[in-house]
């Protein structure tokens, strides 16, 4: 066999390897509370039509976004002529050369080699264009932050070919204004944040005999966020009551910094006057009637408040609750929400920019701690006012 026969051959072994490589990716084993939202999005994009579709998956960090995509995406990835996953989109690509190595993935992906070298994020839309306007694919584009990230990886829907199918999971609904379907993930209920929590805490569906009350109370703390539940489940198995006890204590004081990690992505990805207006809400304002958190937070922004506590909402960090109506009137317009994790994180941030001296934080919301404070003013006045006496006479 002469050497270019063999290399011709490992050519081609090469190529069949590329193309028998399974293309599923790797989800937990049990589920939970996400079969029905998996479903909805499957039968959506699996319909057989020639339009390009776009799905949309939106909520706050941690509730489980990735994981629906990676379902759907394991269901669907066969019944393409190329298929392509790009996780963590918006980290990947505050990295050299940004957006670029993304791009390349996307190319090498679905057509199984190696793409031209560029390092131009404007030359790798041409080629994705060009390349792949005619083939029928299947694109997950994974916690997408903001537009430029879309519209380098598809720009438009002409980019891909007829029939192809496109998810994109975001905490900014307001990124998804393409999109043909949209879902927003919601907190999973208390039977299935039990069985969730005890996957990780127990190994199991359920809870141990007599952990069943410690256990309802770690997953009254995660508030239904799967994230939550897993990272808290997975620090508590295996351990005792004691244990169990001392540490659940220990989440109503000190937030857990797995969780805390995660959320803060969401508070950093905000300018200033959105970061200082999430900090008013997280300590003063859940529960306040929605037109007067607008009236505060005009007074102390350069925004419309109304713009303020929308985008807020888009980027899954608040929620507004329906109105109270009796005898046919509404006695309170929409309520501000936010989730008890988030609320956390918000009070943690102010807490660390001065972790001793209460009186130099810039929000109190403790009513203890307003009093140490004003006490401590008062203290301090009288000692100047008793310095200046002295100095007097």
């Amino acid at each position: 066999m002469s050497r270019h026969e063999a290399k011709f051959i490992k050519e081609i072994i090469k190529d069949v390897l590329n193309k028998l490589e399974p293309k599923y990716l790797y989800v937990p084993e049990h589920l939970v509370g996400m079969d029905r939202l998996a479903r909805n999005i499957f039968d959506f994009l699996s319909t057989a039509t020639d339009d390009v579709r776009i799905v949309g998956i939106h909520g706050m960090p941690g509730i489980g976004k990735t994981t629906i995509a990676q379902v759907v995406f394991n269901q669907l990835c066969y019944e393409f002529e190329g298929s392509s996953f790009l996780s963590d989109v918006n980290e990947r690509s505050k990295q050299v050369n940004g957006l670029v190595p993304l791009q390349k993935r996307l190319l090498h992906d679905i057509l199984n080699q190696d793409v031209a070298n560029f390092d131009c994020v404007d030359r790798g839309k041409v080629l994705i264009k060009e390349r792949l306007r005619r083939k029928r694919v299947l694109v997950v584009a994974d916690d997408v932050a903001h537009p430029d990230q879309l519209n380098a990886l598809m720009g438009d829907r002409s980019w891909f070919g007829p029939g192809s199918r496109v998810i994109i999971t975001t905490r900014d609904s307001d990124l998804l204004r393409e999109a043909d379907q949209t879902c927003q993930i919601e907190e999973l209920k208390l039977d299935e944040s039990l069985q969730l929590f005890s996957r990780h805490a127990f190994k199991d569906t359920k809870p141990a005999e007599d952990y069943i009350e410690l256990s309802k109370k770690a997953v009254g703390y995660c508030g239904g966020l799967p994230l939550a539940l897993e990272v808290i489940g997975g620090c508590l198995y295996g351990k005792n009551k004691d244990r169990w006890e001392s540490e659940i204590d220990n989440l109503s004081r000190i937030p857990n910094q797995d969780i805390q990690g995660k959320l803060l992505i969401s508070y950093h990805a905000l300018d200033g006057e959105l970061q200082r207006a999430f900090l008013d809400i997280a300590c003063f304002f859940i529960g306040i009637e929605k037109e007067y958190v607008a009236k505060v937070l005009g007074a102390r922004c350069r925004l419309n408040p109304e713009v303020v506590l929308e985008t807020l909402r888009e980027r899954s960090l608040i929620q507004f609750h329906g109105c109270i109506i009796k005898d046919e009137k509404q006695l309170f317009g929409e309520m501000v929400a936010m989730h008890d994790l988030l609320r956390d994180m918000g009070r943690e941030v102010v807490c660390k920019a001065s972790p001793l001296h209460l009186g130099k934080r810039t929000r109190i919301w403790n009513k203890d701690d307003a009093w140490n404070v004003l006490d401590h003013q008062k203290v301090r006045a009288k000692c100047i006012h008793e310095s200046i006496v002295m100095r007097i006479f």
